[in-house]
């Protein structure tokens, strides 16, 4: 595939082909010229992980290719490893790559709703779903495995090292939980794209992070026998990274975004909000005042973004503000 201006419909090809599990293989067209906007909007740390081969005639492209790429296959496994993945609607889109990986993993599908029934090379259970904490927590007692990866239906671990560097992470420090890097979709909105970066920013170093983040997560079985997922709602890797030393590990990336919907992002800010006050966080927005002080705000990525973004913004500041009522 040749990349000539990082279009719209590029993005698009780039993506349904990702979802496919095509081999991805890019040709970057020069960034001189007319490719001068496409040098400001084309992020080689977010593109050399999804490509299994890049061309670019740039030198300075062609060496943050080399940096940036996804981790490759390396000889001798470095233990055995359980990806669970609470499904409600889909095949795991990240079971081909999770199943490719250097290390022995297990996939494990927690198949509820509207999930599948079986899923090719994967564990399928049938449960009840009850609650982001609780599901998980009773998944741990099918593992066996030496580590769990948490991760989720919509992700897709990059490179065939990428469970292993996070295995060689937790096991080089005093970690409890590291967390892999989320690199958004390439047909991914602008806010969400900015968003993720300061999340879980590109880099080469094990740095220390807050919280785990469940989208992509490994921890030691027996961590997780001693100190359980706690049985909430949601944000249960927020309550269970309380007094928990994290990592995070961006050289390990995991394809992963969600597109942005008002009232799904309305439901997720409440949820998610309540618990954090529930937790002693302080809130976001804590009252009617300081919901409409924040409003200015949603100007500058509404009129960025454009079509229903004000809407998205709005949405959220409602969900936070709700969700610090029902927290307190």
């Amino acid at each position: 595939m040749k990349i000539q201006s990082w279009s719209s419909a590029e993005r698009a090809e780039l993506a349904e082909r990702l979802r496919s599990g095509a081999p991805i293989h890019l040709e970057i067209a020069t960034m001189s010229g007319r490719g001068k906007r496409m040098a400001r909007n084309l992020r080689v740390d977010e593109i050399a992980p999804l490509a299994d081969s890049i061309t670019s005639s740039d030198p300075v492209f062609s060496r943050g290719i080399q940096e940036f790429s996804a981790p490759g296959a390396e000889g001798g496994g470095a233990g055995t490893v359980t990806a669970i993945i609470p499904s409600s609607r889909q095949a795991p889109l990240g079971v081909r790559s999770l199943l490719s990986q250097d290390v022995d993993v297990d996939v494990l599908v927690l198949s509820n709703g509207s999930g599948p029934e079986s899923v090719p090379g994967a564990r399928v259970e049938r449960v009840e779903w009850e609650g982001h904490g609780t599901t998980r927590a009773r998944a741990v007692e099918r593992v066996s495995t030496d580590y769990v990866f948490f991760t989720v239906d919509d992700a897709i671990p990059l490179g065939r090292g990428c469970i292993r560097t996070l295995v060689q992470a937790i096991e080089s420090g005093p970690w409890d939980a590291v967390v892999a890097r989320q690199i958004p979709w390439p047909d991914s909105d602008a806010v969400t794209a900015s968003r993720l970066r300061r999340w879980t920013p590109p880099g080469h170093r094990v740095v220390p992070m807050e919280q785990t983040d469940h989208v992509a997560t490994l921890i030691r079985t027996q961590t997780l026998r001693d100190y359980p997922i706690p049985s909430v709602p949601i944000a249960e890797d927020a309550w269970w990274s309380r007094d928990r030393r994290v990592a995070y590990v961006p050289t390990a990336p995991v394809l992963h975004s969600h597109s942005r919907r008002p009232l799904n992002l309305y439901r997720r800010n409440r949820d998610i909000h309540a618990q954090l006050v529930a937790m002693g966080r302080p809130a976001s927005i804590p009252h009617w005042s300081a919901l409409i002080s924040a409003l200015p705000g949603v100007l500058r990525p509404s009129v960025a973004v454009g079509g229903i973004e004000w809407m998205n913004q709005i949405a959220e500041l409602t969900g936070q503000w709700r969700g610090a009522a029902i927290g307190r």
